[in-house]
């Protein structure tokens, strides 16, 4: 294919609204594994994942007297799960969902839609003391999780008082607060439509006052039903089916038009606990990527669709085959997966589940969050490329004058196909005669820790080596060094092969004036993994810089030295996590960029023999 990216015809702004994950019960937020993946989802650069949603986060509440005008509290357990979203800089859709001492079981009873209108106005006003004003206005909150199916056991007139009675409370502690809905699965269901019809045009039964108008409209689309055989999702069906909501909206509730639709569980297939092998594999990057821009061209470009968010519900810890970002290994038997998918009972994963060990690696799907990080803010026009029905396509984006990022996929909604597509790309009208060329890839030989854990025959309790083993290739893959090239008459070609299924990144940046500033930030986590060896997370914020090709971080017994680099393979996540047996020690981080350029060391930052999480 002859590819050609027109820098100088930019085609409108780059939202990057795949930002997102989410998983059930809240209570895994508890738990040592959820937070290491949490911190190692945080970490991803440029807010490469910000939001979270998390179901049944009000079964983490305790309470009293709640049909009184004076209910107690207890929100420590709450308090808990959410210092760890916030600590590593993610934000909540807050689902108010959860049935807080089994009290609300009724909406319709004149005495309990007041009593969740208390509440939820008495919750929003514990966060606001507790995290602040700025922080919570920067949140959203959503209702209950697919009221059009099981996790909603009340009538859709219920549910629609329950909506009034959570605008209601929000309003009551802070009128700004923003709050969606309805997270239906069911494409047009009785509850969508009826939900619909009363925000455009009914009455608050608590209030008096107008319904209140959600600040986003999200709905369930998914890719085909689970199976237990390796069923191919069908991508395009995707964008088809939430096309048909837009349209509905557009045909009967003209004053919802103008509200941002989001899919905030767009899983390929159904079901996070059947395995299926592809998940883990390239496979399910280069789906995600095709079915990101099906949404551009289709929903954005052709239907005009202000589009809010776009999110697999993939943040759960499993095996490769289940939906997440991580795969993870534990001297536990992982929960009951028939009975967890949503179930607010579901088991804990072992008896002191804050104790457990455990190991976690990255999936292919993580790392290409990574390269889609990478983006720029400015699409540019594409030439040479078919319909985004087709397996090859295109995501050419600019920031301002100093770089273009362009990510190409193959994908086949095909588990079976592979092969390779020829690819020549052409840049026309570069701002820069002179750039770092750098690129990444994701395919089957290339940051594909599952190929590697499989040709090692596929252990379930992976030794010390082999741990190292799948981390060596769980980043992404840079395809040589960056290097600088020159740009003849504002033009530029290369040329390679797109494997099938696969994921390209490729950037041309203009070297800045500046060195990397330096690192600041450093914290550290200690958890107890499947090895003799301590383990450190190290975590720190992330520099203002997109043109870096790694952080170095260093380890010292001696706080003057000397260090040695410890994360052999170049990353640009912020956290490492070391695995070893010489702690105590100080640690430093700095950032490289393409040309080599350094900043400054972080300050060194000490952790102590057998530290450990708080609990």
């Amino acid at each position: 294919m002859d590819i050609t990216i027109k820098c100088a015809e930019t085609i409108g702004e780059l939202r990057h609204f795949w930002q997102s994950t989410g998983f059930t019960p809240a209570n895994l937020l508890l738990n040592a594994d959820m937070r290491q993946a949490m911190a190692t989802i945080g970490a991803i650069p440029h807010g490469g994942i910000s939001w979270v949603r998390i179901h049944y986060l009000l079964e983490l509440v305790k309470a009293e007297e709640l049909g009184t005008e004076t209910p107690v509290y207890n929100w420590s357990r709450l308090d808990t799960a959410m210092d760890v979203l916030v600590a590593n800089g993610l934000k909540p859709i807050f689902e108010l969902m959860g049935n807080v001492e089994g009290y609300f079981d009724a909406y319709l009873d004149t005495r309990q839609a007041p009593a969740w209108r208390r509440l939820v106005r008495d919750l929003a006003r514990h966060l606001i003391d507790r995290y602040g004003q700025d922080v919570i206005h920067s949140w959203l909150f959503e209702t209950w999780n697919e009221p059009d199916v099981h996790f909603w056991t009340q009538s859709v007139e219920a549910f629609i008082v329950y909506y009034d009675a959570c605008c209601a409370g929000l309003h009551d502690a802070d009128p700004t607060l923003r709050i969606g809905g309805p997270g239906t699965c069911r494409d047009l269901s009785p509850t969508l439509t009826a939900f619909l019809a009363h925000c455009d045009s009914g009455t608050n039964i608590l209030t008096g006052e107008s319904a209140t108008k959600p600040v986003f409209l999200s709905v369930h689309v998914k890719g085909v039903r689970s199976h237990l055989e390796e069923l191919t999702p069908n991508s395009m069906q995707i964008v088809q089916r939430e096309a048909n909501i837009v349209h509905y909206i557009r045909d009967h509730h003209a004053s919802l038009v103008g509200i941002p639709l989001s899919n905030n569980e767009c899983d390929p297939q159904v079901g996070w606990g059947t395995i299926h092998t592809w998940r883990g594999r390239p496979y399910y990057a280069a789906l995600a990527a095709k079915i990101i821009n099906q949404h551009l061209v289709t929903l954005i470009d052709g239907m005009g669709v202000d589009y809010g968010i776009l999110s697999n519900d993939n943040g759960f810890l499993g095996t490769w085959g289940h939906r997440t970002l991580l795969a993870r290994f534990s001297e536990y038997d992982h929960i009951d997966h028939g009975q967890a998918d949503g179930k607010r009972d579901a088991p804990q994963y072992g008896e002191d589940p804050r104790r457990r060990r455990f190991e976690v690696i990255k999936q292919p799907i993580f790392t290409v969050m990574t390269l889609l990080s990478l983006l720029g803010d400015t699409r540019c026009a594409v030439e040479g490329v078919g319909d985004v029905s087709e397996s090859l396509g295109v995501i050419a984006t600019r920031r301002g004058e100093d770089q273009v990022a362009v990510l190409i996929y193959n994908s086949k909604d095909k588990i079976t196909a592979d092969g390779s597509t020829p690819v020549t790309l052409t840049f026309r009208d570069l701002p820069f005669a002179e750039a770092s060329l750098a690129y990444y890839r994701i395919d089957e030989d290339h940051g594909n820790p599952f190929s590697v854990w499989e040709q090692m025959g596929a252990p379930t309790r992976p030794t010390a080596e082999q741990y190292t083993a799948m981390r060596a290739v769980q980043e992404p893959c840079a395809m040589g060094r960056p290097h600088t090239v020159k740009i003849q008459a504002s033009n530029f070609t290369i040329r390679f092969n797109q494997p099938l299924p696969g994921v390209t990144l490729v950037l041309l940046s203009q070297r800045p004036d500046t060195l990397p500033p330096q690192v600041h930030g450093i914290r550290s986590e200690a958890y107890e993994g499947m090895t003799n060896a301590e383990e450190i997370l190290l975590i720190w914020q992330a520099v203002d810089r997109r043109t870096l090709r790694t952080y170095e971080v260093q380890f010292s017994p001696d706080e003057d030295g000397p260090y040695t680099r410890i994360n052999a393979q170049d990353q640009l996540d912020t956290a490492f996590l070391h695995v070893h047996s010489t702690v105590p020690g100080f640690y430093r981080v700095r950032a490289i960029d393409y040309w080599g350029g350094h900043g400054a060391w972080s300050e060194p930052h000490y952790v102590g023999r057998n530290e450990r999480m708080e609990e």
